[in-house]
């Protein structure tokens, strides 16, 4: 492909030409050669005059030139912000999102972009406002499949996707963070500091939008595409029926990817009924204590299948320095060292590295006041949140106990999956 990632980027930046449209345009040039912008003014201009571009103004000079000052304050911004812009024809761009429906055609990167391409992904998703069960289960998978030595992806979104994101730093493991905006800022700002974690520890935050864009609700569920599509499994930690998690939901399905979906014992709970509802469509494997071993065969199965060359390639080795008491980057790695050893055997290795929490919740899960959801199938602006919001009324959170921190216990190899979690 001769046309830059710069130059792609002004394109962009004329009023009425969007993603897809650029996606034919580059297409139609890739044969070309754009020494400078008058050569990629030139060949749009002879596009749009022989129709090759529909519903496209034929653009002045005023046009071009308002465009490519932004594009180019754009590609300032991010050069000083640390910030690195792929096209879909750069080698480094995450491959398992070029064959996705409606595949992004530019990503903003700040961190470790290139290990996108070496590790396996799984997104822990759920709603903004989890039971504390919810926020612990979180917890639980991120440093589970971290240690796996895989790539945790997630919103940043705070509830589910923060607590997915902890865990899996808590584990020394590596994780995405896919956000909703330009990445010269973080949403919500009371995750910022969990940014600036992953990034310091070697993993990445992924954005489609550039410098300076802010957060708006179809963003969102643009946002949600990109779960899907960079994992080979979703886990669906805790959801309303119309939670905009159902998003990353469907195009899981959509990509015949596996979807799990966390099935807890305790009583009721309109936090949990999308889970319940998936599970019972059976669209989504019940995931428990005791299926948990079974869930991750699965996973690696079908990644075997699906991405056999990604299992084999070496190892990722993350140069950036992880902060103190993470885990060793040899045990993230084991699974891709040994992609041939049966899950089974693997999980049992690692037995004395599973952590165990100690549940000291009340029997009933409590909602947290002010569940904050994007309604599936309506893109609805909150002007505060950019989302849609729906308040929920709790009596008696008092009653809520504080959370137990984790422990690593040195439990029995044959008793790997039965930690005390609620589910």
């Amino acid at each position: 492909m001769a046309i830059k990632t710069p130059q792609i980027v002004k394109l962009l930046q004329l009023e009425g030409l969007g993603r897809k449209t650029a996606i034919k345009f580059c297409e139609l040039s890739k044969n070309e050669i754009f020494d400078n912008d008058s050569d990629l003014q030139k060949f749009l201009l002879d596009c749009i005059d022989k129709k090759q571009l529909q519903r496209l103004p034929f653009y002045r000079h005023d046009d071009f030139k308002k465009a490519f000052d932004k594009a180019d304050e754009i590609l300032y911004k991010s050069e000083r912000g640390g910030i690195q812009i792929l096209s879909r024809y750069d080698s480094d761009f995450p491959q398992a999102l070029i064959t996705i429906k409606d595949a992004p055609l530019i990503l903003n990167f700040k961190g470790n972009y290139k290990a996108l391409n070496e590790l396996v992904g799984v997104a822990i998703i759920g709603t903004r406002n989890p039971t504390p069960e919810g926020v612990k289960s979180g917890e639980f998978f991120g440093n589970y499949y971290g240690k796996l030595g895989l790539n945790v992806v997630s919103g940043l979104a705070k509830g589910c996707d923060a607590s997915g994101h902890r865990g899996c730093l808590q584990g020394g493991g590596f994780t995405t963070a896919i956000v909703a905006h330009g990445l010269h800022t973080i949403y919500p700002a009371e995750n910022k500091e969990l940014a600036e974690r992953i990034v310091s520890s070697g993993g990445v935050l992924l954005s489609e939008y550039f410098v300076g864009t802010s957060a708006l609700a179809n963003y969102f569920v643009e946002r949600d595409r990109l779960q899907a599509g960079l994992s080979q499994a979703t886990i669906v930690i805790q959801t309303g029926v119309k939670g905009g998690t159902m998003h990353a939901v469907n195009a899981t399905i959509e990509s015949n990817k596996l979807l799990g979906a966390v099935k807890y014992k305790s009583g009721y709970s309109e936090v949990i009924e999308g889970n319940e509802m998936l599970i019972r469509q059976g669209k989504a494997f019940p995931l428990t204590s005791e299926s948990l071993n079974e869930f991750t065969n699965k996973f690696f199965n079908l990644t075997e299948q699906k991405d056999s060359e990604k299992l084999e390639q070496k190892p990722v080795i993350i140069e950036t320095p992880k902060p103190e008491g993470t885990q060793s980057q040899e045990v993230k790695n084991n699974i891709l060292k040994n992609a041939d050893q049966p899950v089974d055997s693997y999980l049992q290795n690692l037995a004395d590295e599973v952590p165990v929490y100690q549940d000291n919740y009340n029997d009933n899960p409590h909602l947290i006041d002010g569940d904050i959801e994007v309604t599936y199938g309506q893109d609805v602006e909150n002007p505060d949140t950019g989302i849609d919001e729906h308040p929920i009324t709790i009596e008696n959170t008092d009653s809520i106990k504080k959370e137990t921190n984790p422990t690593t216990k040195k439990s029995p190899k044959k008793n790997i999956n039965q930690g005390k979690l609620d589910f």
